[in-house]
């Protein structure tokens, strides 16, 4: 699946999100080299720390139906921000060779980093 193409589901499931705090809306997809994607946004909640990140919903739902070997996730914002540090660490765990495409909501605008150069030396558990 294309970087565009990714960028598209992320956008798409963006407008989904709950975010009655900050109003800040986030989509994000993930993908592998077959193809298969799954999808997350933002769910807010008032005690801030159970706030589930669109990144973070969309590795789960990747991880629920079986999809491995993740190449690829697209983070759509207002503004094209980076992961949240938690976040950087789900990747980085579920994707080590993730390629991250920041987008806006700005055509031609999306800014692709890999997950090491976001999270260098990321702390793993699992032998390398």
């Amino acid at each position: 699946m294309s970087p565009t193409e990714l960028i598209q589901h992320a956008l798409k499931v963006r407008l989904n999100a709950f975010a009655p705090y900050s109003n800040f809306l986030v989509g994000a997809a993930v993908c592998n080299a077959q193809g298969e994607y799954a999808v997350g946004c933002n769910v807010e909640n008032a005690a801030y720390g159970s706030t589930i990140c669109a990144e973070a919903a969309a590795l789960s739902q990747a991880v629920a139906k079986g999809i491995q070997a993740i190449t690829d996730i697209a983070i759509v914002t207002t503004s094209g921000v980076t992961p949240c540090g938690n976040c950087r660490q789900l990747i980085a765990q579920l994707a080590p060779d993730c390629r991250v495409h920041l987008a806006n909501l700005e055509p031609n605008t999306t800014r692709t980093i890999t997950i090491r150069e976001l999270l260098p030396d990321a702390f793993t558990s699992v032998p390398q």
